[in-house]
C-alpha cells in the first residue's frame, strides 16, 4: 500500500511536467513526432516509479515507419504506458470522450494523437471512427491502438472482442497487429489498491492482412484474432 501511495504522489507532478511538454511538442512539430516522444517518456516514468518492467517479443514483425491498427487485451491501467513505451511506432489510442474535457490533460491527449469516442452513443462512435479513418489516411506514419474488448477485464480473463477495430481495418486496408499483454493484471487490477513490482510482457504477432477478409466475413476476422489471444494470453489463476 505504501508503494501504491508513493506512485500516486509521484504521478501528479510527473504528469504536470509531461502535459505542457506534449502540448509544446505539437506546437513545435505539427507532425506529432515530438509530442509522441514526450508521451513515451511520460509512460516510461510511470513504469519506472511503479517498479514495473516491460519486455517486448516480436518487434521483428513490424516496421516502425509503417501504419498498423494494434489490438490489445485490457486488464490494467498499466496497459497504456506499457504499450506506449514498448511500441516505437508513432501511435494514438481511442479514449473515452469524457477525458477530452479535462483541462490541459485532454489537450495533451489530443496533441499526442489520441482519438475520443462516445461509448454510450453508437451513432456518434461510428462518426468518430469515420473521422479516425480519414485522419489515418492523411498520415500514413500514424498508427492506432485499440483495446479490442472495449473496457478493462475485472478478473483478468479475456472478454469477447468488439468489431470496431476490424471494421476500421477493412474500411482502410490497414493491417491489424495483435499485441498480447501478459502481466499487467498482476501489476494492478482495475479494482486493486496495490501495485506489484513485476514484468509486463508484450508479444507482437505478425500483421493480419485485411484483404484476406471482407465485410461479409468480418466476424471470422474477429474470431481469428481472438483465437490468437486465447493461444498466447496467460490468464491469472483464480
Amino acid at each position: 500500500m505504501l508503494h501504491y501511495l508513493l506512485v500516486l504522489i509521484l504521478l501528479v507532478p510527473w504528469t504536470l511536467i509531461g502535459i505542457p511538454l506534449v502540448i509544446l511538442g505539437k506546437l513545435v512539430d505539427p507532425s506529432g513526432h515530438l509530442s509522441h516522444f514526450f508521451g513515451r517518456i511520460w509512460g516510461k516514468g510511470i513504469l519506472a516509479a511503479s517498479l514495473v518492467k516491460v519486455v517486448v517479443e516480436g518487434q521483428e514483425h513490424i516496421d516502425k515507419q509503417s501504419q498498423y491498427i494494434f489490438i490489445c487485451n485490457h486488464t490494467s491501467a498499466f496497459d497504456i504506458p506499457a504499450v506506449y513505451w514498448g511500441i516505437k511506432n508513432k501511435l494514438g489510442m481511442l479514449a473515452k470522450k469524457q477525458l477530452k474535457h479535462i483541462p490541459l490533460f485532454g489537450w495533451a491527449m489530443w496533441a499526442a494523437g489520441h482519438y475520443f469516442i462516445d461509448r454510450k452513443n453508437h451513432k456518434k462512435a461510428l462518426a468518430v471512427m469515420e473521422q479516425v479513418a480519414l485522419l489515418l489516411s492523411k498520415d500514413r506514419k500514424h498508427s492506432l491502438v485499440i483495446f479490442a474488448e472495449g473496457t478493462r477485464s475485472l478478473d483478468g480473463q479475456l472478454q469477447r472482442f468488439k468489431k470496431g477495430a476490424f471494421i476500421l481495418s477493412l474500411d482502410t486496408g490497414i493491417p491489424i497487429v495483435p499485441i498480447i499483454i501478459n502481466g499487467a493484471f498482476k501489476a494492478k487490477s482495475k479494482r486493486g489498491r496495490r501495485i506489484a513490482a513485476t514484468t509486463i510482457k508484450l508479444t507482437i504477432l505478425p500483421p493480419m492482412d485485411p484483404s484476406d477478409y471482407s465485410q461479409e466475413t468480418r466476424q471470422k476476422y474477429v474470431d481469428d484474432a481472438q483465437d490468437l489471444f486465447v493461444e498466447h494470453y496467460e490468464a491469472p489463476h483464480n
